[in-house]
């Protein structure tokens, strides 16, 4: 299996780095709250074991796991609604891609959701 997201994409060891970073970034983060913080770790962690696994999953997977760290950094760096909604939306999208692939993933994908909703984001 390729490495690559898309044939222009990043590659998974790039997603993977990405992931690292924002969860880094969420350790630390004073911006979200807890119930929000929690739910994209679990979702981070979750989407980096995969990543990890020698026959990782389809492309798909690596472009939820891009996703869910776009919308953790735009919801780290209190971006305006518009960019937050964007980046929800986006995540939403590639849940359904990847539902059949990660169906783990996607359910940590969909409480971080719920868990914006509960904020009010």
């Amino acid at each position: 299996m390729s490495d690559q997201l898309e044939p222009r994409g990043p590659s998974t060891q790039a997603v993977r780095t990405r992931i690292h970073e924002v969860a880094q970034t969420l350790r630390g983060s004073r911006s979200l709250s807890p119930e929000v913080q929690v739910a994209l770790a679990e979702l981070l962690d979750e989407l980096s074991a995969m990543l990890k696994e020698p026959n990782a999953p389809p492309a798909e997977v690596a472009h939820l796991a891009e996703s869910a760290a776009h919308l953790a950094q735009t919801l780290h760096d209190h971006r305006d609604e518009g960019l937050v909604a964007k980046a929800r939306e986006r995540l939403g999208m590639a849940m359904f891609q990847a539902e059949a692939h990660a169906p783990t993933a996607v359910g940590l994908a969909r409480q971080v959701i719920d868990a914006l909703a509960n904020v009010g984001i």
